[in-house]
C-alpha cells in the first residue's frame, strides 16, 4: 500500500489516495477516509491552482458507514459540487473562483497538484485530515526535447524503449504540451507545435510554411529507429 496519509494533531482520521498519491494525469485514484465516527457527516474538498494562479475547488458531503469509513468508489455524495456515486467527482467538478476561466495545465514537466481534505461540518468546518495528489503528465522514461528548426519551434516527446513508434504532429492553438505528453505515454513520438503565438482574437492570417517544416522534421525522425511511418 503506497497510499499517502496525513493526520492532524487532534484527530486520527485517515485520508488515503489509492493506489498511490502519485499517478499519471489521466489515471483514476480511489479516495478513502477511515477512523471517523459511525455515521459521521463530513465534507471532502479538493483544490488546485492552475498555471495562471487561478484557484479551482470542489466539495462534497458524505456520511460515513457504521465503521466510520467513506469510499468514493462506493458511497454517494449527499450534496455539494455533485450528488451520487462519482469516484472522481471531486476532480471533474473543480470550478474556478473567477468566472469564465478554464483550467490551464500546459507544462509537461510540472505535475498537476491537487489538495484533498476532510472537514467536520459540525465543528465549524474543522479540518480532520489532508493529502496531496501529484498527477504527472509524463510517464517514467518519456523524454522531452525542445525543438527550434527554421521557422517553427515546439517540443518533441519520445516514449521509452527501442521502438519503432508511430509519429504524430500535434497542432495546438497556443503552446500546450499536455496532449503530446499523454500521447507519448501511450507509445507515440509526438511533436507539438503551436498554431500561433498571438491571441486568436486578432488573428487574420496563418502562414503554413512552419507546419510544412514541422512535417519535414518528423519525416526526418522516421529515419531514426525509434520512429515508424505508420
Amino acid at each position: 500500500d503506497h497510499s499517502f496519509t496525513v493526520m492532524t494533531m487532534s484527530s486520527q482520521v485517515r485520508l488515503r489516495l489509492l493506489p498511490s498519491e502519485r499517478c499519471l494525469y489521466d489515471k483514476p485514484i480511489q479516495v478513502k477516509v477511515s477512523h471517523l465516527k459511525s455515521r459521521q457527516v463530513v465534507s471532502i474538498k479538493a483544490s488546485s491552482t492552475d498555471e495562471r494562479g487561478v484557484l479551482f475547488s470542489s466539495s462534497a458531503t458524505y456520511r460515513a458507514d457504521g465503521n466510520g469509513e467513506i469510499d468514493l468508489v462506493r458511497d454517494a455524495s449527499l450534496s455539494g459540487s455533485y450528488v451520487g456515486v462519482e469516484p472522481m467527482g471531486l476532480l471533474t467538478t473543480l470550478k474556478p473562483n473567477i468566472v469564465n476561466k478554464l483550467f490551464v495545465k500546459d507544462k509537461a514537466l510540472e505535475p498537476h497538484m491537487v489538495k484533498f481534505s476532510v472537514h467536520d461540518e459540525e465543528e465549524q468546518d474543522r479540518m480532520l485530515a489532508e493529502a496531496t495528489n501529484e498527477r504527472y503528465l509524463m510517464a517514467d522514461g518519456v523524454s522531452r526535447v525542445s525543438v527550434e528548426e527554421g521557422n517553427f519551434h515546439g517540443a518533441l516527446f519520445t516514449p521509452p524503449g527501442k521502438g519503432p513508434f508511430p509519429a504524430v504532429l500535434d497542432l495546438c492553438t497556443m503552446m500546450s504540451e499536455k496532449r503530446a505528453a499523454l500521447l507519448a505515454d501511450k507509445g507515440f513520438v509526438v511533436l507539438t507545435v503551436p498554431v500561433t503565438h498571438k491571441k486568436t482574437d486578432n488573428l487574420k492570417m496563418i502562414h503554413l510554411d512552419p507546419f510544412e517544416e514541422a512535417i519535414n522534421f518528423l519525416l526526418e525522425q522516421i529515419l531514426h529507429t525509434k520512429v515508424c511511418d505508420r
